[in-house]
């Protein structure tokens, strides 16, 4: 290791030496909020499963988007390089019970041990990688300066800056550069990020542009994903992820339409399920129909799709759908015409736009979408997607989606092109990624 990298290095142990009394407290405000505070002790000590073998790929994601997001990876890795084994490592539980719930075909999984100078050490001697790969974020110095010590190449996919964290990495401009220079590449979700890592101070050589990679995901969740019949009887709107201080905006978007289209339908997805009476509370206020689909630790209290409660009965019915259930947004896209994107009209900064981009379906995205920034901004070039700034825009747009069922269908199909173009790009990188490891 250089000189400056030596002092970082240091710099880190001395922090970390100093912050020991502060961790006992950190872990009991986790376990107060009630969070994990482990996971697997062992395995955060640096005991991970050992491998017994050679030609070792470890893969660290820290949760259930980032897991999700290296499914292709893995498959591509697996197909290329037969002789190879991929060792997943995961931050958080609910991205380990992802990971085994979808059968994600890694050779070995365990938690990423605490980032320990002891820990990694013994973490690196039991797995034994050949070469490591970091999806996203995940920065941990001391398993980055083991890498170097142990000179196993590296390499950051998916990385992206937001416009959220810009300030704060430029701040530590001086020690990022050090940091991100470990790696042997790092690969960017776009250009923008590609130009944020060069102002970090990372050499421009190990940098490419990769695209991100959770467009090949979504493609291949809709090829495994059930596509139900039903009529399209009705124009119907889904809210995809909203949060609190949305739900007037639309609700009040929704009875304003009604009154040119008395047959609209409406679809509530919220992101999170806490405020869920505040939902139904405010749906009741203005006195439309609307039926619950909802699932509780117990068991599941009703499931939209079977035959007797499908799409069809419920919406001959009712005029709302209100669906406070995991992993059921995706399925909903199928049955919408237009989505808005929720988080955007408070400042959260919205969520996934290439799900309804994978079905044709066009969306509507409010003013805070920088979460999406880059996204949105190359859909609404090739005409896919509206933003709008206010809720007079809101409306104007959907109005004219809703009765234009012609320019509605090509900025579906404007989307959805866009989006396989990416993928056409993004695995062509991945390719050239695999080509890299040599066993």
């Amino acid at each position: 290791m250089n000189i400056i990298l030596y002092l970082v290095f240091i710099f880190y142990q001395i922090i970390q030496i100093i912050s020991i009394p502060i961790l006992p407290i950190f872990l009991l405000i986790r376990k107060f909020k009630k969070k994990s505070v482990f996971g697997n002790f062992k395995e955060r000590l640096g005991f991970v499963p050992k491998t017994n073998t050679k030609n070792i790929i470890w893969i660290h994601a820290v949760s259930v988007g980032e897991i999700l997001s290296i499914q292709n990876l893995i498959d591509e890795i697996k197909k290329n390089k037969p002789n190879s084994l991929v060792y997943l490592t995961t931050g958080t539980i609910t991205g380990k019970n992802i990971a085994i719930k979808n059968k994600i075909k890694y050779d070995y999984i365990s938690f990423l041990p605490y980032d320990f100078l002891f820990s990694i050490f013994i973490a690196f001697k039991r797995i034994k990688p050949n070469y490591l790969i970091i999806v996203e974020a995940e920065i941990w110095p001391n398993l980055l300066f083991i890498t170097k010590l142990l000179k196993i190449p590296a390499f950051l996919i998916n990385a992206r800056i937001s416009d959220r964290s810009k300030k704060k990495y430029l701040m530590l401009k001086s020690i990022l550069k050090i940091i991100f220079n470990i790696f042997e590449q790092i690969l960017t979700q776009s250009n923008y990020d590609k130009k944020m890592f060069e102002k970090l101070g990372v050499t421009p050589q190990k940098l490419k542009v990769l695209g991100n990679i959770k467009a090949l995901n979504v493609q291949q969740k809709k090829h495994a994903t059930t596509k139900y019949n039903f009529e399209k009887k009705y124009t119907t709107l889904l809210v995809s992820s909203i949060h609190p201080g949305e739900l007037n905006i639309y609700l009040n978007l929704y009875q304003k339409l009604k009154m040119d289209e008395p047959n609209l339908k409406l679809i509530l997805a919220p992101r999170h399920f806490h405020w869920k009476n505040k939902l139904i509370n405010k749906i009741k206020k203005i006195n439309e129909s609307f039926f619950l689909s909802e699932e509780t630790y117990e068991c599941e209290t009703f499931n939209v799709w079977d035959e007797k409660n499908n799409i069809n009965t419920i919406f001959n019915t009712h005029n709302i759908l209100l669906v406070c259930k995991l992993g059921e947004l995706f399925n909903l896209y199928q049955f919408c015409d237009i989505n808005f994107l929720g988080g955007t009209f408070v400042p959260i900064g919205g969520h996934n736009l290439l799900e309804p981009a994978v079905w044709a379906i066009p969306s509507i995205v409010g003013p805070h979408y920088q979460n999406t920034k880059t996204i949105a901004l190359e859909l609404q070039a090739t005409n896919g997607i509206f933003l709008v700034k206010n809720q007079t825009d809101l409306y104007l747009k959907t109005k004219k989606l809703i009765f234009n069922n012609n320019e509605r269908i090509s900025m579906g199909k404007n989307s959805l092109d866009w989006l396989k173009e990416q993928s056409k790009t993004i695995h062509k990188n991945i390719q050239n990624l695999i080509n890299l490891f040599t066993f």
